[in-house]
């Protein structure tokens, strides 16, 4: 019996990921805005930022998919009068580039699927640009967690908004960076079962 179930394990495996239907391809862009929340509210104010993912999204159910997804974005984030470089938590008029990797997992829901809830959460590296004389460069760790509701709009366009909170560590600084954003999201999908499906 084990020797019949040694094979057939890898083969089932394979076959579940290679399956046009039960797996799908992605490349999104997210344009949002928010504000810094918390201590960083003392030193730092609006944010606006973008950002361009690609994933992969497992299907294991008709209907769920979970899958990995990684990109890359900018964001600028305004300071507050007053400012204070000596206690921020980071420079001042910074520039933000991130690199960042995560997991999303979501739901096909209403009659023909199209509207798609689903959750998300992105780890990553931050380099950070400050403006102005005498700036200075600083670097650390991100998280970003938050929701998505996205719409087809064809079978290979997704439409929809997300929302989330996120924390930034910068090297030699007073804390975390932590703000909350909300936006647009645009997603192209290789999703040939839609396809076929007519939605």
């Amino acid at each position: 019996m084990k020797k019949i179930l040694l094979p057939v394990v890898p083969a089932a495996l394979i076959a579940l990921l290679a399956s046009p239907a039960l797996a799908t391809s992605t490349m999104a862009a997210d344009i949002d805005g928010g504000f810094a929340v918390g201590r960083a509210a003392s030193w730092n104010g609006a944010t606006v930022g973008m950002k361009a993912r690609g994933g992969y999204e497992f299907r294991p159910t008709k209907d769920f998919f979970l899958g990995p997804e990684g990109g890359f974005g900018v964001l600028v984030i305004s300071d507050v009068d007053g400012t204070a470089d000596g206690s921020a938590v980071l420079p001042a008029g910074p520039s933000l580039y991130r690199m960042l990797g995560g997991l999303r997992s979501g739901l096909r829901a209403g009659d023909d699927g199209s509207v798609i809830p689903s959750l998300f959460v992105h780890g990553g590296y931050t380099w950070i640009l400050a403006s102005g004389e005498g700036a200075k460069f600083a670097r650390g760790p991100m998280l970003d967690v938050g929701l998505a509701l996205d719409f087809t709009v064809s079978p290979m366009l997704r439409i929809g908004g997300h929302a989330g909170f996120g924390a930034i560590w910068a090297g030699g600084y007073d804390g975390p960076f932590t703000g909350i954003h909300a936006g647009i999201t645009f997603t192209l999908t290789t999703d040939r079962s839609d396809l076929a499906a007519g939605r």
